[in-house]
């Protein structure tokens, strides 16, 4: 199985979002993006509920990227059993959806007006061919793959010019659909207990990480960003740093460890790797020895001796 983590791009959006000053020209793009991807990732995160009722010897993968020898596809979830596999694309959209199958996109009428979108059951009917030929390039056999586009917004009304189309449901009736499908699977199974933990172990040693930068994609620089220590009670900046502590100057909160979120911050928006001078321009500290004790009770991997010494941020 792999577990669900929170996605890194969402991670960055976050930083971007509280280090860019208000005013600048591409925050309202960031918000918008920010909120897209959080409504997604809630969307996953509603399968979790659904999902618990499988039985215990399905193999479910989250977030699973792989390369079909042309392109990489990421599948929301995937489940994996000796007879068959399914596809799940997660969705968290409100308001009265159409899918359009005759010119295949998918319209919505909500708060904002009517909107218009690439249609979901496109795009994981695709990745259902991607699987196929992922299968093939390693050298498994042939087994039925499924798919489902799964809605979890209580607040959406679904309808589609095609009658057959079966494959889009909300997500309390994913448990029946999984077992309307292994309803039909009552033959011998397509993989043998050892190919199947072998293709378990495949799917997540070929797994790759989306390494999306929204840094590059807005084209920002460290230039573009706030600095400093957010205060954790009442989010004020900067932060102070005296006597082994931080302070806010606002507020008068106290928290020594304070630089932990900043620190995640300057991973998130410029890189892991950090040295002293980098730090201190960062958190806005003048003491390259209160810098270095910063740094060295994090008990961070380090690399070189004195000022060429370098820091890897986890």
């Amino acid at each position: 199985m792999k577990q669900r983590t929170f996605p890194r791009d969402i991670e960055q959006l976050q930083a971007i979002e509280r280090r860019l000053p208000e005013n600048h020209t591409h925050m309202p793009k960031v918000k918008e993006h920010l909120k897209n991807r959080l409504s997604g990732h809630k969307g996953e995160l509603a399968l979790n509920f659904p999902l618990s009722y499988l039985p215990d010897h399905y193999h479910i993968f989250h977030h699973l990227r792989l390369y079909d020898g042309t392109h990489y596809f990421q599948i929301d979830c995937l489940i994996l059993t000796s007879q068959w596999m399914l596809i799940v694309e997660a969705k968290n959209m409100g308001g009265e959806l159409f899918y359009n199958q005759r010119f295949n996109f998918l319209s919505r009428t909500w708060d904002e007006g009517p909107q218009t979108f690439s249609d979901p059951v496109l795009q994981v009917r695709r990745h259902r061919r991607q699987l196929q030929q992922w299968l093939h390039m390693k050298g498994f056999p042939n087994i039925p793959i499924y798919c489902l586009v799964v809605n979890s917004h209580p607040g959406t009304s679904i309808n589609t010019d095609d009658p057959s189309l079966d494959i889009v449901i909300r997500t309390e009736a994913l448990p029946e659909k999984v077992d309307e499908i292994n309803s039909q699977h009552s033959d011998l199974q397509k993989l043998s207990t050892s190919s199947l933990h072998l293709l378990s172990s495949e799917l997540l040693s070929n797994h790759t990480e989306n390494e999306f930068d929204y840094i590059k994609y807005f084209s920002l620089s460290i230039i573009d960003f706030k600095r400093g220590v957010f205060c954790t009670y009442c989010n004020a900046l900067p932060m102070i740093r005296k006597h082994g502590t931080w302070q806010c100057g606002s507020c008068l909160h106290k928290d020594p460890k304070a630089h932990i979120p900043a620190l995640k911050d300057y991973s998130s928006l410029i890189g892991l790797r950090i040295n002293n001078r980098q730090g201190r321009s960062f958190l806005l500290i003048n003491s390259p020895s209160a810098m270095q004790n910063i740094l060295r009770d994090m008990n961070l991997r380090s690399e070189g001796e004195y000022k060429g010494r370098v820091y890897f941020l986890k």
